[in-house]
């Protein structure tokens, strides 16, 4: 039996135990060959150390940023519970305002929406500076507003609202449950991210942004978060993003949102959009990647990082049809029509991975930790499904065990950090 199909019936193992509701613990399944690096995580691990021991101040917050496997809140939304379940809960933490794209489903909180539109870096024409959520909401309509409903029973003290400010802004108003509306200015000078914080004196569970005057406000983003120690969880995700995401944001909000949040964290989690494309060359992406996290890593001043590789991927030529099996020797573009993994995918996955050791930065190989080639076929052919039949993304329940397996390698590294000795 090969290393693949052990790795896939302990995946399957571990699925099981999920639906049971059994207890897994926190090096369940851990397996120090899939993080590689872990020490390098150090910083994090010493932050997580003096929550559990109630030292330090305010939450730990950890940033996932990526493309549509980010942007899905299963796999994010899934560590979020894992690491507030061990190390406390303060909140949501920051999403992009309103319904940035058709399948927008975050964990923890609803959001509505009536009389915005949406600009992203693909959009044409003049955009204002967009931050990390590589999207900005522009109201199109006088009576524009949002609704984000937080489904936490313990509801949030602070709300803030991240906007572009400028010659034309307009003011905007937030709302809190029944309170009084609180006016927020929008006008500056000169086009610039600001934000602006609302605390609360008792525990609110709905809060609504509305416009105010004719419909010329920018809005980038919401925060709905306690005030009290614990770990807040952020996936900032653009549905077909490639690392290249990273030089069409605005380096000014970026750097704003980063010096504002000061994460613990830095996940960084693309490749799979990358790797499909035959025509990638190797070199300028190596170039690419490493300057890109690395500038991203600069201007988080300090945090860890921790770079995810993307997961195992199949494809086929689209001519075909039928329910064949993967095979890690098939060939997409020969006439063949089993499905098989994309030649660049593994070569982009090895990249990141050279890079990351070579940068001082840890690296967690999703794709090992399905199995290895093919591993997604094996997945989708699991009862139920941990794959969707593209044979590119998990389904929900994929996305959990995949979350699990990372959290157990986490939480082993983080254990094994604690026995070593103070330098």
């Amino acid at each position: 039996m090969s290393r693949g199909r052990r790795s896939v019936s302990a995946c399957a193992a571990l699925f099981l135990l999920i639906l049971s509701g059994a207890a897994i613990s926190p090096g369940h399944a851990a397996d120090p060959e899939r993080l590689i690096g872990a020490e390098k995580l150090r910083p994090f691990f010493l932050a997580l150390t003096a929550l559990e021991q109630n030292r330090g101040h305010g939450p730990i917050r950890i940033l996932q940023i990526g493309d549509s496997h980010t942007a899905n809140d299963s796999f994010s939304g899934r560590l979020r519970e894992r690491l507030q379940g061990r190390f406390g809960a303060t909140g949501r933490g920051w999403l992009p305002a309103g319904i940035p794209y058709k399948y927008f489903q975050p964990r923890l909180v609803s959001v509505s929406e009536s009389g915005w539109r949406h600009l992203r870096p693909s959009d044409a024409g003049e955009k204002p500076p967009l931050g990390l959520d590589a999207v900005a909401a522009i109201a199109a309509e006088p009576d524009a507003h949002m609704t984000l409903t937080s489904s936490d029973p313990n509801g949030f003290d602070r709300v803030a609202i991240e906007f572009i400010a400028g010659p034309r802004g307009q003011p905007l108003t937030v709302q809190v449950d029944q309170n009084a509306p609180v006016r927020i200015a929008t006008s500056a000078p000169k086009v610039l991210v600001r934000r602006s914080e609302l605390l609360l004196r008792r525990p609110g569970h709905q809060a609504e942004l509305a416009v105010s005057g004719s419909p010329a406000a920018e809005v980038l983003g919401w925060t709905v978060e306690r005030r009290e120690k614990g770990i807040i969880y952020e996936n900032h995700g653009s549905v077909g993003a490639t690392i290249g995401l990273l030089d069409k944001l605005s380096p000014a909000a970026v750097s704003f949102e980063l010096a504002d949040r000061k994460p613990g964290l830095l996940v960084v989690a693309f490749g799979t959009n990358e790797g499909f494309r035959d025509e990638l060359n190797l070199t300028d992406y190596a170039t690419h990647f490493r300057a890109a996290v690395a500038g991203l890593a600069k201007k988080a001043r300090g945090a860890a990082v921790l770079v995810i590789g993307p997961p195992d991927g199949n494809r086929r030529p689209a001519e075909c049809s039928g329910d064949a099996a993967c095979h890690a020797d098939g060939t997409v573009n020969g006439g063949s029509c089993v499905w098989a993994a994309p030649p660049k995918l593994a070569e982009v996955r090895a990249i990141q991975r050279r890079i990351a050791i070579r940068q001082g930065w840890a690296f967690w190989d999703w794709a090992a930790a399905m199995g290895g080639s093919c591993a997604i076929d094996e997945w989708l052919r699991q009862d139920p499904p941990l794959a969707m039949p593209d044979h590119v993304h998990l389904s929900k329940a994929g996305y959990a065990v995949a979350a699990d397996m990372l959290f157990a390698d986490l939480m082993h590294g983080y254990d094994t950090s604690k026995r070593a000795p103070r330098r």
